[in-house]
């Protein structure tokens, strides 16, 4: 009891330091920030894209600047926004720290949303903007930014392409494809050969307590994003048919996946910076799985995800690490059921 009290001890002091260093680091000039919510039109010839950057403790005096290949986009505080265009075509999206990047492929007169800070992580329609709803303020670039854009893509264009080049293409989202795999094989052992098509239900908000969660843009949004996970996890080869946004009917040949979040908790990474056990994330849900023709239960298990490492670990990741590494998991439990392998972990 005596090492493990030293050794909550010196974690918060580490945290304590690391804090303190922050608060007196010198101040950095930020971008104009307004309250008043500023939105883009629509435009035929040109896609519109959001940046979003939500409150984070690490970093939080550091400016983003966002660029797409050689162009300046904006520049983004903690918990702040920006809009842009660009033409439709292939760009790179990457920040001033050069590493964060991500190639996409924008088509004309659609909207793209993206959740910005250690990635480039795309949000759908209804999070994007539930997301616009909870952050606090619109950003514009000051003079001095404007002047400084152009040393970094001097300095750092290269060395986002060289970065974004060594990227595989088909990184998985989820984190630690062993523990996952460790997971899925504690499920119930399930049999879907003779269901070629799935009816996927969108995922329901069950918490009791999600009304009082903070963060509620996340709260709100995240049984249309899990329920979007899931759906790309699956990819097009594990069911003839994946069926969304569509009434599940009662015929044969088709499976039912019905799940419940039962708690939805995003937790407070300060708290974890400070102390390991403090703030977690915690994710859980109940998933089954019905057989469409007669709609009785094949299977139900429970689904979830714990994240309280202290430090900077701790702060570094979260609630939607959580909802990619379940829908990760639910999928590949659907795929193993369907006789496919899961992906090895790639080292």
């Amino acid at each position: 009891m005596r090492q493990a009290g030293t050794w909550r001890f010196r974690v918060l002091a580490l945290a304590l330091a690391t804090l303190a260093g922050a608060l007196a680091a010198p101040p950095v000039t930020g971008a104009e920030k307004s309250a008043k919510k500023v939105f883009g039109e629509v435009k035929p010839d040109q896609a519109l894209l959001y940046l979003i950057r939500e409150g984070h403790m690490q970093g939080a005096a550091r400016t983003a600047f966002v660029f797409a290949d050689e162009t300046f986009l904006a520049t983004l505080d903690n918990n702040s926004y920006a809009f842009a265009y660009l033409p439709p075509g292939k760009h790179l999206l990457w920040l001033n720290w050069a590493q964060v990047n991500a190639e996409v492929e924008l088509a004309a007169g659609q909207t793209y949303y993206f959740n910005v800070w250690a990635s480039f992580e795309p949000l759908d329609e209804l999070s994007g903007q539930a997301f616009l709803k909870g952050i606090k303020s619109y950003v514009t670039p000051e003079a001095a930014e404007l002047e400084k854009s152009r040393e970094h893509i001097q300095e750092r264009y290269g060395k986002a392409t060289a970065s974004a080049a060594k990227k595989p293409k088909d990184t998985p989202k989820a984190t630690n494809l062993d523990h996952r795999a460790k997971h899925i094989a504690a499920w119930p052992k399930l049999d879907l050969a003779g269901y070629d098509v799935l009816c996927l239900e969108p995922f329901v908000m069950a918490d009791p307590k999600a009304a009082e969660r903070k963060q509620g843009y996340l709260v709100e949004s995240a049984p249309v994003r899990m329920t979007g996970l899931v759906a790309e996890s699956l990819g097009t080869e594990t069911f003839r048919e994946v069926r969304q946004g569509v009434p599940c009917e009662p015929v044969p040949g088709v499976a039912w996946l019905r799940t419940r979040i039962t708690q939805y908790k995003p937790g407070n990474e300060t708290a974890r910076m400070m102390l390991a056990g403090a703030g977690s994330a915690q994710l859980e849900t109940l998933v089954t799985v019905l057989d469409g023709e007669s709609g009785k239960s094949l299977v139900a298990f429970e689904a979830k995800g714990l994240w309280a490492w202290g430090g900077a670990l701790g702060a570094s990741r979260g609630i939607s690490d959580l909802e990619k590494n379940v829908a990760y998991e639910i999928a590949s439990y659907l795929r193993n059921a369907r006789g496919l392998a899961l992906p090895e972990e790639k080292n």
